[in-house]
């Protein structure tokens, strides 16, 4: 099939103001959380299922899943996407967040605006794309393919007459790359490119778009990008693996230009694909837990920087002192006082919680969290290290594909000062299998096996993190982990803009 592929005026609306009415959808795959009514929300989730089909038969994964679900969030707007991003951080139109307190995805009900915008299923589907990849697909990529693979599958559209197009052209990368100069396929298949400006960062995101595309459909090029990719997976040197794959890289990039200017461009439309039909159950927030739904987005985003820190905390204890009862109010509370290590009130708020649930996984492994903290902060915790594990065992046991208790189980014998049982490493492999998009865990056990002169093992622990397209640190932090010389470097959390920039 073909679509012209052109540049014309920005469209943007106005989104309509409407009151919260948060829904929660569970699916076979997602837990998803609307600003919306119950029947859109049970369409939204039909398509997100419908689209996680489709990447397991284009990809081949078939049926075999993560047992954690990805929690999304669907807000009202882009406005309230960037509300909780923080405006220090750029124009956000959504973004997907690996923790190991759970992964989420956050994002708009409604696009920015006309035809060469972002619309918000393209940004879901960029944002999942990344989830498929990492959760199933962990490996060494370049940075350039990681989001070329997502911008090629976002555009992707479930017709009303049954068929799927794949491939469709990223219209809203259309100004970057007929405006802005082409981003030097040198530097983009440089080992190291070096920090980019905003336009730069602009057409990056449009050149990767442009030439995964280009190397799906152009006959001529047919098994390249594949050629490349297991090279460079396989430790050739960055410019190496291009050569050999591509040939002139000068040509490449002439061919490349052609390719845009063309008034006609290719993609793949599916006819007669059955796709499974997904379980969906939809539920009615409580007014109590609607309310405190903010807050809640706030914590599974997370904090950055002490102020961010010190607001979460103060909205937590005025969210617990209107809510007292509220089993999400008393999870953010004693959270929050664990965060500001006041550990008498984050006790009192954990074991109200689990007067509640006595066997809440979470609040299990919160007990041993709060008293791990103080082992660390006075070394007076009652009963010791034996005691801390017992409680991370307790909440193993009540969620055994919960990665957080096998890495925290991993994570008390470095704490104490003691080597890792043969068994605590094996349960941090196992957490890292479970959450292989998560970058801590990465570096937990990348970190462990540098200590046991297991270099190699740690740089394939670590293949996913070293071309990490983001300036987010991973990157840095991932080599200088390598070189043990360099210096110390911590990864920061990172989030994607609309025009692809991070901050």
């Amino acid at each position: 099939m073909i679509l012209r592929f052109a540049l014309c005026l920005l469209m943007i609306s106005t989104p309509a103001v409407a009151r919260a009415e948060w829904n929660r959808a569970s699916s076979d795959h997602f837990i998803i959380y609307g600003d919306t009514s119950s029947q859109r929300l049970r369409d939204f989730t039909e398509r997100v299922e419908k689209f996680d089909a489709l990447m397991r038969v284009l990809t081949g994964q078939g049926k075999e899943t993560s047992p954690n679900k990805l929690v999304i969030f669907l807000v009202r707007d882009v406005a309230a996407v960037q509300r909780l991003i923080g405006k220090a951080r750029g124009n956000v139109a959504g973004f997907y967040s690996p923790s190991i307190a759970g992964s989420i995805a956050v994002v708009p009900k409604t696009g920015t605006g006309g035809t060469f915008d972002l619309d918000s299923e393209t940004v879901l589907f960029h944002e999942y794309a990344h989830h498929f990849m990492l959760q199933y697909f962990a490996a060494g990529y370049p940075a350039w393919y990681v989001e070329g693979y997502a911008e090629y599958y976002s555009t992707t559209e479930f017709r009303k007459d049954g068929s799927i197009a794949v491939g469709m052209p990223a219209m809203h990368r259309a100004t970057s790359l007929l405006l802005l100069p082409a981003y030097p396929l040198t530097k983009m298949f440089a080992a190291d490119a070096g920090k980019m400006t905003g336009d730069e960062t602009a057409s990056f995101y449009g050149q990767s778009w442009l030439l995964t595309h280009y190397l799906r459909f152009e006959p001529s090029r047919k098994g390249q990008l594949t050629t490349y990719l297991k090279a460079f997976a396989s430790g050739v040197p960055a410019e190496k693996a291009a050569s050999d794959a591509f040939g002139d890289i000068a040509k490449l990039q002439a061919d490349l230009k052609r390719y845009l200017q063309a008034s006609k461009m290719t993609y793949q439309q599916l006819r007669g694909v059955v796709l499974p039909v997904p379980t969906i159950d939809i539920t009615s927030v409580n007014p109590a837990e609607a309310a405190l739904m903010p807050l809640y987005m706030r914590f599974m985003n997370g904090a950055q920087g002490q102020a961010e820190v010190d607001s979460f905390i103060a909205a937590a204890r005025i969210a617990a002192a209107r809510f007292p009862n509220e089993p999400r109010a008393l999870e953010l509370l004693a959270e929050g006082e664990l965060d500001a290590e006041q550990f008498d009130a984050a006790t009192k708020a954990n074991d109200a919680l689990l007067a509640q649930r006595p066997t809440d996984a979470r609040a299990l492994l919160r007990r041993a969290r709060i008293a791990t903290a103080i082992m660390r902060d006075t070394d007076k915790y009652l009963g010791g290290w034996k005691a801390i594990r017992s409680l991370i065992v307790k909440a193993n046991r009540a969620s055994p594909d919960d990665p957080f208790p096998l890495s925290e189980y991993f994570t008390s014998f470095p704490s104490e000062g003691i080597q890792p049982t043969p068994i605590a490493t094996d349960g941090l492999r196992r957490a890292l299998e479970l959450a292989p998009q998560v970058p801590n865990l990465r570096f937990a056990l990348a970190h462990w096996l540098m200590k046991t002169n297991k270099r190699d093992q740690a740089r394939n622990i670590l293949a996913p993190l070293l071309n990490e397209p983001h300036s987010s640190g991973m990157r840095e932090a991932a080599r200088a982990m390598l070189d043990p010389s360099g210096p110390a470097i911590l990864p920061v959390k990172e989030s994607e803009d609309k025009n692809g920039k991070s901050k």
